[in-house]
C-alpha cells in the first residue's frame, strides 16, 4: 500500500485561551475522497486552514507527499499541489467567470492567453462552459459554488480541500454537483472534504474522520461512523445516542389539566393563553441571489414559551433569523409580530417593536468594555430604563458584574455569550431570538447556558431558540421544529421530538 498523500499528526491550534484543534491526526490516501465531519464549531475549518497554510499549528506536524510542510506559507503549498475552497464564496464580482478561473491558472500559466485557455477547459469540467463570459456578480449561489471549485482546480491541485462546497444548495443542485466532484478523482485529484450534507458524504467518501470540540472522536467508513453513539451524541447532544438506539418515539405525557407536561428538567411554565401567537410565520420563502434557501417555512411562537428551531448546518436557520429581524427581505410569505405584519419593516422598527435577535458568533465590539457593549443594546429600545435593565442583566449574569470594565474581546467564549445575550436583554425584548447560543462553548458552559435560558423564560421572556444542540434544546422547549433543506421537516412538543427516530435522519442521513 502506498504512503498517504497527506498526514496530519497530533496537530493543535490555540487562539489565546481557546484550543480550537486539540491533538488531531488524520491521513488522506491518494485517489480517494476522504470526509471530515463534525458539529458546528468543532474546528474543521481551522484544521483546513492549518493544512493549507493560512494558520500555523501550535503543535504537531503536517506532511504532504512525505515532506514536512508544517512551517510552509500558503503559496508554497499551493505550488506543491494543495488547493482549497472556502465556506463563504467570494468571487471577483467585476470579472467574468473566465477571468475568475484564470486567476487560479496564473499559478502555473505565465501568460494571459494560456490562463484563459485553461479556464475554458476547467469551466467545461465544472459545468460553467455556457457562462464563461458572464460577470461573476450575476451568478446564482449554485453557480458561484461551481466557480469557487473551478478556480481551485485551475491551480492544478493534487490535493483539493473542499470546505462545505454543498452548503446552501437545494437537493437537486446537490445531486447535480456530486458527479462533478466524483469525476475529479477519476482525473487524478485527491479530495478531503468538510461537509454538513451528510447524505452527500455517504455517497462520495470512502473514509471519514469525525471532529468534535477540536478532537478526533471517530474514523472509519461513513455508514459505520455515523451510527457510532459518540458521533450521534456529538451532533445531537448528550443522551441522544441511547434514544436513537431504541428507535422509538416517546409518547407525549400530559398533566392533569390535559396539557403537555414540561420536559424533564424544565420548569413547568404554561404559555399564556391568547387568541393569537406572539409571532406567526406563514409560508415564508427567502434566499440570496435568486436562489431560495427557505421554501415555505411556517411556525408560530406563543407568549412566555420557548420554541426551538433545530437542524444541521446549512438548512436555513440563520436565514430564517435574518428574515425575522428584517436583515433579509423575504421573496414570499408573511411574518406577523404581536398582530402586526413586519416582513416589510426595517430592522430598527422591528427592534423598536420588541423583537430582538442575538446573532450567531456574538458580534461584540471587542475594544469596548462590557458595560459599553451592554448599554448599546438599549440604544433603540429601553433607553429610559437603561440603569434598571443593566442591574437586571448583572443579576442574571453575576460574572459580568466582576468584568464590567473589561474589554469584551478579552473575555472567554462563555462570558462573551453572556454579554451578547445581556445586550439583547437591555432592549427589553418581548421576543428574544437566540442564534446558536451554545456554539463554541465547553460542555460545562453549555449546561450553564441552557440553565440561564430556562431561567430567563421562567421570568416570562418569550424565546425562539435556534440551535444544533438538539437534546438540551428539546429538554427546555415547549414546542420545536426541525428544518431540512429549507423546510420544516418535523414539528411537535419537545417531548414528542426527543425520541423521534426521524430526528437522527434529518441530521445524520441515517
Amino acid at each position: 500500500m502506498s504512503a498517504p498523500l497527506l498526514e496530519v499528526e497530533k496537530v493543535s491550534k490555540r487562539f489565546g485561551g481557546l484550543l480550537a484543534v486539540n491533538d488531531a491526526s488524520l491521513t488522506v490516501n491518494v485517489g480517494c475522497i476522504t470526509g471530515l465531519i463534525g458539529p458546528n464549531g468543532a474546528g474543521k475549518t481551522t484544521l483546513f486552514s492549518l493544512i493549507s497554510g493560512f494558520e500555523t499549528p501550535t503543535a504537531g506536524t503536517i506532511r504532504f507527499d512525505g515532506q514536512d510542510i508544517t512551517g510552509q506559507p500558503p503559496h508554497r503549498r499551493a505550488a506543491a499541489g494543495i488547493a482549497r475552497t472556502f465556506q463563504i464564496v467570494q468571487p471577483f464580482a467585476g470579472l467574468t467567470v473566465r477571468e475568475n478561473i484564470a486567476v487560479g491558472a496564473y499559478l502555473h500559466d505565465h501568460s494571459r492567453e494560456a490562463a484563459l485557455k485553461d479556464a475554458a477547459v476547467i469551466a467545461e469540467r465544472t459545468g460553467l462552459a455556457d457562462r464563461l463570459d458572464m460577470p461573476a456578480a450575476g451568478l446564482t449561489v449554485s453557480a458561484r459554488k461551481r466557480l469557487e471549485l473551478a478556480r481551485a482546480l485551475a491551480t492544478r491541485p493534487r490535493l483539493l480541500l473542499l470546505d462545505e462546497v454543498l452548503a446552501g444548495l437545494n437537493p437537486s443542485e446537490v445531486r447535480d454537483i456530486i458527479p462533478v466532484i466524483r469525476a475529479l478523482v477519476d482525473d487524478g485529484v485527491t479530495i478531503l472534504m468538510v461537509e454538513h450534507v451528510l447524505q452527500a458524504v455517504m455517497s462520495l467518501c470512502t473514509y471519514v474522520f469525525v471532529l468534535a470540540e477540536g478532537r478526533m472522536i471517530a474514523e472509519g467508513k461513513p455508514a459505520e461512523v455515523t451510527r457510532e453513539p459518540k458521533v450521534v451524541e456529538a451532533y445531537l447532544g448528550a443522551g441522544a445516542a441511547a434514544r436513537v438506539a431504541k428507535d422509538s418515539v416517546i409518547p407525549e405525557t400530559r398533566s392533569a389539566s390535559g396539557n403537555p407536561a414540561a420536559p424533564s428538567g424544565q420548569s413547568a411554565i404554561t404559555p399564556t393563553l391568547v387568541t393569537k401567537p406572539l409571532l406567526e410565520v406563514k409560508s415564508l420563502v427567502a434566499g440570496y441571489g435568486g436562489t431560495a434557501v427557505l421554501r415555505g417555512v411556517g411556525l408560530s411562537v406563543e407568549p412566555s414559551s420557548i420554541v426551538a428551531v433545530l437542524g444541521a448546518n446549512g438548512v436555513g436557520k440563520t436565514t430564517l433569523n435574518k428574515v425575522l429581524s428584517g436583515v433579509v427581505r423575504p421573496q414570499g410569505g408573511e411574518v406577523w409580530f404581536d398582530g402586526n405584519r413586519i416582513d416589510r419593516s426595517n430592522p430598527a422598527a422591528i427592534v423598536q417593536a420588541g423583537l430582538i435577535h442575538v446573532p450567531e458568533g456574538r458580534k461584540l465590539f471587542p475594544n469596548l468594555s462590557v458595560r459599553e457593549n451592554l448599554e448599546l443594546g438599549s440604544y433603540r429600545r429601553g433607553k429610559a430604563e437603561r440603569a434598571r435593565q443593566l442591574d437586571h442583566v448583572l443579576h442574571v449574569f453575576p460574572r459580568l458584574k466582576e468584568r464590567i470594565t473589561q474589554r469584551a474581546g478579552t473575555l472567554s467564549g462563555g462570558e462573551q455569550q453572556m454579554v451578547a445575550i445581556g445586550r439583547g436583554m437591555m432592549g427589553e425584548p418581548r421576543l428574544l431570538i437566540l442564534d446558536e447560543p451554545s456554539l463554541g462553548l465547553a460542555p460545562v458552559l453549555v449546561e450553564e447556558m441552557f440553565g440561564l435560558i430556562r431561567k430567563l423564560n421562567a421570568e416570562g421572556l418569550t424565546i425562539l431558540l435556534v440551535e444544533q444542540n438538539v437534546v438540551q434544546s428539546l429538554e427546555i422547549a415547549h414546542a420545536a421544529h426541525v428544518m431540512e433543506h429549507g423546510c420544516i421537516a418535523l414539528s411537535g412538543t419537545g417531548t414528542e421530538l426527543a425520541g423521534n427516530s426521524e430526528l437522527a435522519k434529518a441530521y445524520l442521513g441515517m
